[in-house]
């Protein structure tokens, strides 16, 4: 009996150890498999397998800003159910943000990302000052998985340099709007006389010459000089064709292919601005020949009031942004056939000293800034996906109806109204040498005051030269004796 017993117990030993064996087979089968089947659903965009990821995003107020970014959010959490993102608007001007964000920084509470302006302000805001953004370039050769091709190939190049910082040519962020500006025109107007899209600057004066001789009641172009100034589109527009070789004269202290303060006030101190050179002097007698052209009045309309004149049909012509798609779609759309130009080319014989390679007015706008010190292991690479989802033609597509934006990416496909102010010519660089804006707000604003005297005939253009000069070198002499700068000490870099 006992040994029986003792058979049996062994008997019932080896099955139930057979039976933990077997369980324990079929557990790690199991694992196995919904491991398998995570891995695929990642792989096809969807990661409910995945580990929980969150990460938030701040900025400051704007309009659509959160209701677009509330938008892209909830169509990203779709696909990506284990991403959770929030964003926050902690201040109302990018003023108020910059002061937010010092603080941060300064407490080392640095956000994990940032929708900030784009060009040089993750460098100057971030690294200069000692704190890690993000270099982005790694990502641009990988893949998209939302347009199957490299990232930077959603990109135009030109864009995307413009992006790049001009200290050390590395890509700290990524810009997702920009600001075009055209000049909208009445096409019934052009059908009716004949006139064709001007490809030239010539060309465009000659149009507007026909409709004033014309004389069929409607204006050539609804200009404007008060309150936000023509001249300051007129000025960028023909100066990045006709002063851009002036920057590498006068970016001699930090060599990054744009000037700052201490740069221009050199320039000028050494002789390489001088007011009397023709192509700093022409662009005025330039200017002045185009407002011969606007409608009466126009000195002391505002942008709002030209672009209503061009509304009522009254003027062939005016300058536009891409924000007045959205009232140009509304009740107060035209009640004719229009279309956009760009700025044309200033050719040699208008401009001697133009590249005649003429570049879209307009910034780059919001764009993300990424802490790699504020964010957790493994979350830069959710981070990057999602801003990579952001700037994906559907996405980009969404967000420019939306808030009536101009996507940096490529393939977007807006409405029609938004579609004639996508870029074609390349991004403006800085330089405007006849408006003194890095001299201060009071140098600009007399520069513009006295344009308003020479376009009114109070003074002739020598006149006009002359003042401008003169108020420029007493604004740099208070300049170098405000900052101690001097040719001694290379000002202020010695």
């Amino acid at each position: 009996m006992k040994a029986s017993s003792q058979k049996l117990a062994v008997m019932a030993s080896v099955i139930l150890i057979v039976s933990m064996l077997l369980s324990g087979c079929g557990s790690s089968a199991d694992t196995k498999n919904e491991s398998a089947s995570e891995s695929a659903s990642g792989q096809n965009g969807k990661s409910g397998g995945d580990k929980p990821v969150s990460f938030k995003i701040v900025s400051w107020a704007g309009p659509g800003k959160k209701e677009g970014m509330d938008m892209v959010i909830n169509e990203y959490k779709k696909i990506k159910p284990n991403v959770d993102i929030t964003f926050e608007e902690v201040a109302q001007t990018n003023a108020d943000f910059d002061v937010w964000m010092a603080a941060q920084l300064a407490g080392n509470q640095e956000p994990e990302v940032a929708m900030d302006f784009s060009y040089d302000s993750a460098y100057t805001k971030y690294v200069d000052k000692g704190y890690k953004v993000l270099e982005m370039d790694p990502y641009l050769d990988k893949v998209s998985p939302y347009t199957s091709k490299a990232w930077k190939d959603s990109f135009r190049d030109v864009d995307l340099n413009l992006m790049r910082s001009t200290e050390n040519g590395k890509l700290n962020n990524i810009a997702t709007s920009m600001v075009t500006l055209k000049i909208a025109y009445n096409k019934d107007i052009y059908d009716q006389l004949g006139l064709k899209v001007p490809t030239t600057y010539s060309e465009m004066i000659a149009n507007f010459k026909k409709i004033r001789e014309a004389d069929i009641g409607v204006e050539p172009f609804s200009g404007f000089l008060k309150v936000t100034s023509a001249w300051d589109w007129f000025a960028r527009f023909t100066a990045q064709q006709t002063e851009e070789q002036s920057v590498p004269l006068i970016d001699t202290l930090l060599k990054n292919n744009k000037y700052e303060q201490d740069e221009y006030v050199k320039a000028i101190d050494n002789g390489t601005i001088d007011m009397n050179k023709p192509e700093i002097k022409n662009l005025f007698e330039l200017f002045k020949d185009f407002t011969s052209y606007w409608a009466p009045g126009a000195i002391a309309m505002t942008n709002t009031e030209a672009r209503d004149m061009w509304l009522q049909g009254k003027a062939a012509s005016t300058f536009t942004i891409n924000i007045d798609a959205k009232p140009f779609a509304s009740d107060m759309k035209p009640t004719f056939n229009w279309d956009t130009f760009e700025f044309p080319v200033m050719t040699k014989d208008v401009a001697p000293s133009s590249n005649e390679n003429p570049a879209e007015f307009g910034d780059l706008a919001d764009a993300f800034v990424v802490m790699p010190s504020a964010i957790k292991e493994n979350v830069q690479d959710a981070v990057m996906d999602f801003i990579m989802f952001y700037t994906s033609p559907e996405i980009a597509t969404k967000l420019a109806d939306m808030n009536w934006i101009i996507p940096t990416a490529g393939g977007a496909t807006p409405n029609a109204n938004l579609e004639r102010y996508l870029p074609k010519n390349r991004p403006q660089n800085q330089i405007d040498l006849n408006s003194q804006a890095p001299l201060g707000t009071a140098a600009r604003q007399y520069v513009l005051q006295q344009i308003q005297r020479y376009v009114l005939d109070d003074i002739t253009i020598d006149q006009l030269v002359d003042l401008i000069d003169k108020n420029m070198k007493e604004e740099v002499a208070k300049i170098k004796k405000e900052k101690g700068w001097s040719a001694d000490n290379d000002y202020g870099h010695k």
